[in-house]
């Protein structure tokens, strides 16, 4: 009896677990784990671009989709500002669909791609250019409490 108890807490476990294992919506040619691409900073490839060229990267960043103007920048601000050279523009893969843009489009974003340290998206706006996107997945957004106050200082 204690076993079939312990065996049915570790199943309803397993179970409230699985949905934040699961896939996020986006674009997964591969279906599986991009374990080959080295995880780097938008800052890092903006400021030695030779370092990572032609290198299979993972990013995290802010993602933009516009006619002549796919991109992903360091930050919302970013994009809002118009600072293209705080961003990397990117060549979506041919068989990403509508809805699959429509759910990554405006939000920061995990994405796989390789990195070409000689390409500067359109009219040589951008700080670089991905190309052969393996992966493109919303990050969620989890809101960090602000401190409390501090008390004034006499």
């Amino acid at each position: 009896m204690k076993c079939l108890i312990q065996l049915c807490f570790f199943l309803v476990l397993f179970l409230t677990t699985l949905p934040a294992f699961s896939q996020r919506p986006g674009y997964y040619p591969k279906g599986g784990p991009d374990m080959e691409a080295e995880e780097v900073s938008l800052v890092q490839l903006i400021a030695n671009p030779q370092a990572y060229d032609n290198k299979i990267v993972r990013v995290l960043g802010f993602l933009h989709l516009e006619f002549e103007g796919n991109a992903i920048y360091l930050h919302r601000e970013d994009f809002e500002h118009d600072i293209d050279k705080d961003a990397i523009w990117i060549n979506l893969p041919k068989d990403l669909t509508a809805k699959q843009a429509k759910t990554v489009n405006d939000q920061y974003v995990i994405c796989t791609a390789r990195f070409r340290a000689g390409q500067h998206g359109h009219m040589g706006l951008f700080s670089g250019e991905f190309d052969g996107v393996t992966r493109l997945e919303s990050w969620p957004y989890r809101p960090h409490p602000l401190p409390p106050p501090r008390p004034p200082v006499h």
